[in-house]
């Protein structure tokens, strides 16, 4: 039935909205106010109606109400909708957002970080260069050492010359003589600013006396670079960087392993 009337309806129906009065007229054309008895399966309904020229006409919104389809504007694509197959809202479907990916911190290839890591060497030994200090070398186990210092600051989120566990930065290896140079960096701060870790990481230290004066001891003679991603205490995306130096004459033969407490 209530296809035969829909069916029936769609050459009777008009778009114009009609207020007003028991007559009105719209681009020349006279509708009056139709006193027609509207029956729908059997039962009479209320609903406006008008009569053109003779033919009785009333809103498809009245009539979706009526009959029991779906009627709205789609303001998308400049058009009414009939639904016949859904219950009557008068309302456009919500649209459903795109899913959003989730948002996970890229992990940078090992290949970057070790060009990110030289790059913090060359730049080092172009602040002794300035002071006419000799360059520091580098070591497989002083890399690997300040390698864990990295790790283990990134991954339990401390921030400091204490290992996670109490202990003295210079335990990650057998021999304690050594200096360290750490610094935090949000990967935010860099994009803001629109430099490399390396720039931003060796500018940090050579503005401050203390890690300066570390980078031009004519007494260390070796460097190891660690770098890692973590986040800071605000929980941004961060990186640790480090730096540990080693004294002229002195040997590594043993480098501990990360602490890992969380």
């Amino acid at each position: 039935m209530k296809k035969q009337i829909f069916t029936m309806l769609t050459g009777l129906l008009i778009g114009a909205v009609l207020t007003g009065g028991s007559a009105a007229v719209a681009a020349g054309i006279m509708a009056e106010r139709s006193h027609h008895r509207i029956v729908v399966d059997g039962k009479e309904v209320q609903m406006e109606a008008y009569v053109i020229n003779g033919n009785n006409y009333v809103k498809l919104r009245d009539m979706g109400k009526a009959v029991g389809f779906e009627v709205y504007w789609d303001s998308v694509n400049g058009c009414v909708q009939v639904e016949s197959n859904k219950p009557y809202t008068g309302e456009a479907p919500a649209k459903a957002e795109p899913d959003k990916p989730e948002s996970h911190p890229e992990p940078t290839a090992p290949a970057n970080v070790d060009v990110m890591k030289q790059d913090i060497v060359e730049r080092t030994n172009a602040l002794r260069k300035e002071n006419g200090i000799a360059a520091l070398t580098t070591s497989d186990k002083l890399m690997q050492a300040a390698q864990v210092r990295a790790d283990e600051m990134a991954a339990n989120t401390v921030y400091s010359h204490t290992r996670p566990d109490g202990r003295n930065f210079n335990t990650v290896t057998d021999c304690p003589y050594m200096a360290e140079n750490i610094h935090r960096i949000a990967t935010r701060y860099l994009s803001q600013h629109d430099v490399s870790l390396a720039e931003a990481t060796v500018d940090g230290w050579a503005n401050s006396e203390t890690h300066l004066r570390n980078i031009r001891n004519e007494r260390l003679n070796a460097i190891g670079v660690g770098i890692a991603k973590g986040i800071n205490a605000a929980g941004e995306e961060s990186w640790y960087c480090v730096q540990l130096f080693l004294y002229d004459g002195c040997v590594i033969s043993q480098v501990d392993i990360p602490i890992m407490n969380k």
